[in-house]
């Protein structure tokens, strides 16, 4: 996957360089002012004078240039906002050739000559040549606006110039400077080799800086995680250890644990012979189980079958329970000890 984007990196960087040619095959005086980002192409009429910038995004030609016109202002049917016109026989496709569209803008000023704002100084810049990939440009363009309303035409600064140490790519190819520095400068014949050699561009690809740089770091990743696996190697021995105790400690939770839920269960058994309901149930069972048997002691009386003494004793008795616990059970009753 990564083979495939490179190669159309590189196909693109091939187009893009057959523009740039093309730039200069069919217009003459061609200045760069940012090396495959910005060129100048001066145009003059018999009164003033003008620059053509073209600046190349960074997809393209896959993307149109944008080609504004220098003075700031300056009025012409193609010219919107200092912007030259991407529209009819200007509109830019991918099959566009560069050098002849910018040619067909300079044959129309031939033939309608556009008019420069006389309030507008002129941008001639001092361009310095590229020097180690590091261009430094200073425009200073000075907008007088005290006559803006003397033309329904608008106008604006040109477009900022973007300076060599920016990347021509986009920044998902994931190309460096460096990386398309290196592809530019290879020839037709070794281009084609890197597009039609798997074994070529493999040896290209290998050469580069950062994957060299990232072989190293994967390097050092594998000896990080080698050691770290040699490590835990040697903890193995304890780790065996220390897990027969916890698989020891945890059966004789276990075991623990079997023998409390029975101890509670028996608990639980033994509390329930005197929870509220329980005692409540036992005194009025109690109640009315003497108050039975006194009655029946009484019965037994009436029939002759006891004595007075006998019965006398025996009904005291029964009575005196009877009492004692109908009182506990009213107490109980009425101050809802047991509710």
């Amino acid at each position: 996957m990564r083979q495939i984007i490179h190669k159309g990196m590189i196909i693109m960087i091939i187009r893009k360089r057959q523009q740039i040619g093309s730039l200069y095959i069919h217009n003459s005086a061609v200045s760069v002012a940012v090396e495959g980002q910005l060129y100048e192409i001066p145009w003059s009429s018999t009164e003033d004078d003008f620059f053509i910038l073209v600046l190349l995004p960074p997809q393209f030609p896959d993307e149109p240039p944008v080609i504004t016109i220098s003075p700031p202002g300056t009025r012409h049917p193609l010219i919107k906002e200092d912007l030259i016109s991407n529209e009819g026989q200007f509109q830019w496709t991918p099959s566009s050739n560069l050098g002849v569209l910018v040619k067909s803008i300079r044959d129309e000023f031939n033939r309608q000559p556009p008019v420069k704002n006389k309030n507008e100084p002129l941008y001639a810049p001092q361009i310095p040549r590229p020097n180690n990939n590091n261009v430094n440009i200073n425009i200073n363009n000075n907008n007088n606006n005290n006559n803006s309303n003397n033309s329904h035409y608008s106008h604006r600064p040109p477009p900022a110039i973007p300076t060599a140490n920016q990347s021509t790519l986009p920044s998902s190819s994931g190309l460096t400077n460096n990386e398309y520095m290196a592809i530019s400068h290879t020839t037709p014949e070794q281009a084609h080799e890197l597009l039609t050699s798997d074994y070529a561009f493999d040896l290209f690809f290998h050469s580069l800086e950062r994957v060299q740089n990232l072989k190293t770091v994967q390097g050092e990743l594998r000896n990080g995680n080698e050691s770290i696996a040699y490590k835990n190697l040697n903890r193995q021995d304890g780790l065996t250890l220390l897990r027969s105790e916890v698989e020891a400690l945890d059966a004789e939770y276990k075991k623990l644990k079997e023998e409390f839920d029975v101890k509670e269960q028996q608990q639980q058994e033994a509390f329930s012979r005197f929870s509220a309901s329980t005692v409540l149930t036992r005194l009025k069972s109690g109640v009315y189980e003497y108050d039975e048997m006194s009655e029946s002691v009484a019965q037994s009386f009436l029939d002759g079958d006891l004595n007075h003494d006998v019965f006398v004793k025996q009904f005291r008795e029964m009575r005196k329970v009877y009492h004692l616990r109908a009182s506990k059970l009213e107490r109980a009753q009425k101050d809802k000890l047991f509710i």
